[in-house]
């Protein structure tokens, strides 16, 4: 009997081979055990739902390394994975999980390029723990004080808003800190600009930090939402990551990219909503789909509704005889105290006719307006944007 039983035991460690270890331990929850998971509801996790049995595992164990400082949970066995499998866990802790605040650590990974996260170190771990209620207290104070915005409201669509331009308003984009001869505390400081912290309460981020706060204001707020990445061409001819997000208004999937709705270096920002619940193809007209997520098989929900779109929901939509509209709303919008109003246009021919005035500087179309005027317009979002003093 002792030697049948040796016998068992000798051939499942060769099948095991080098992970044999792993029976030593119980599998890990798929859920992971910290109080944090349950900040709002999990089910709201978008990537970590696309995960196997088995990714969950090590990605619960690795989320309660973050949450509790627990170093050694890092590689807890949970079986042999496949570098995709590590790397879908990975992505799904850094765009899923705003709650974390967490960051890689800089020079231990390849943040932009996917690359598998390496392990925290134990120090790291301890002091990211011992600052996180802290940290969290600070933002939940700041969704606060999104709910004290004048565009707050009961539906999903307002809340949005809400958080929109409390982002807008209170948070400054973080011009380039990274390049070839960047130190290391250069790339800490890029890498944390990234998180949800960095824009709801220091004031100061990158397209992520942006996304990620939005995605924790709005699953607090009991409406679905994600961060979801992919890249744009910049003015300089060469290609940028970027980072955006998907909400789920009145059940219709939607893009929102507060990112590009933020116009730090513009006077107003009052009614400058032309990256408000775009559809799929109007989103991508700009940035590109991320290839490496959609290689590790992470799909992004698709939206092809523009219902929801910030201008067709307020009313502000010009056709084919818009001139005439355009110049009675703006003299309206002025006489009851607004510096700016926007319009999408419904009518393709009207759309590239209003490009063209903006682009030979033709302002006639506004002549009988008694107050000078400046024209935008956001060809992909389909919006012309008029401000004045």
């Amino acid at each position: 009997m002792r030697r049948t039983l040796a016998i068992v035991i000798a051939l499942i460690l060769l099948m095991l081979g080098n992970d044999a270890t792993a029976v030593v331990n119980p599998p890990y929850s798929s859920e992971p055990t910290s109080a944090l998971w349950k900040l709002y509801d999990p089910e709201l996790h978008y990537w970590y739902q696309q995960l196997t049995e088995a990714e969950k595992r090590l990605f619960s164990a690795r989320y309660d390394c973050i949450a509790l400082g627990q170093a050694d949970l890092w590689d807890y066995p949970c079986g042999r994975l496949v570098l995709e499998s590590r790397e879908r866990i990975d992505y799904a802790l850094l765009r899923d999980c705003p709650e974390l605040l967490y960051y890689p650590q800089a020079g231990t990974s390849d943040l932009l390029r996917y690359g598998r996260i390496q392990a925290p170190d134990e120090a790291f771990c301890a002091r990211h723990a011992a600052l996180l209620p802290d940290m969290l207290a600070e933002c939940m104070a700041a969704l606060d004080a999104i709910r004290r915005q004048p565009e707050w409201g009961e539906t999903d669509f307002e809340k949005e808003i809400a958080a929109d331009r409390f982002l807008v308003h209170h948070c400054m984009y973080e011009p380039e800190l990274i390049d070839e001869t960047s130190t290391e505390q250069n790339l800490e400081l890029y890498i944390a600009r990234t998180t949800a912290y960095s824009a709801l309460v220091e004031g100061r981020a990158i397209c992520a930090g942006y996304a990620s706060a939005m995605t924790l204001a709005m699953r607090c707020f009991g409406v679905p939402c994600l961060s979801t990445t992919g890249s744009y061409y910049a003015g300089n001819g060469g290609v940028s990551g970027h980072e955006w997000n998907i909400i789920q208004i009145g059940g219709e999937w939607t893009h929102e990219d507060v990112t590009f709705n933020d116009r730090d270096d513009e006077v107003y920002t009052e009614d400058y909503f032309p990256h408000t619940n775009l559809t799929s193809t109007e989103i991508f007209q700009y940035v590109r789909n991320d290839q490496l997520r959609a290689g590790m098989k992470l799909r992004n929900p698709h939206s092809m509704s523009d219902k929801n779109n910030y201008y067709i929901r307020k009313g502000q939509t010009l056709g084919a005889d818009w001139q005439e509209e355009a110049v009675r709303r703006v003299q309206e919008a002025h006489d009851a105290g607004r510096h700016a109003i926007g319009f999408r246009m419904l009518d393709s021919a009207a759309l590239e006719e209003a490009i063209r005035m903006v682009d030979s500087e033709d302002m006639s179309v506004f002549a009988g307006v008694a107050f000078p005027v400046t024209v935008d317009y956001i060809r992909n979002a389909r919006v012309l944007y008029i401000s004045w003093k």
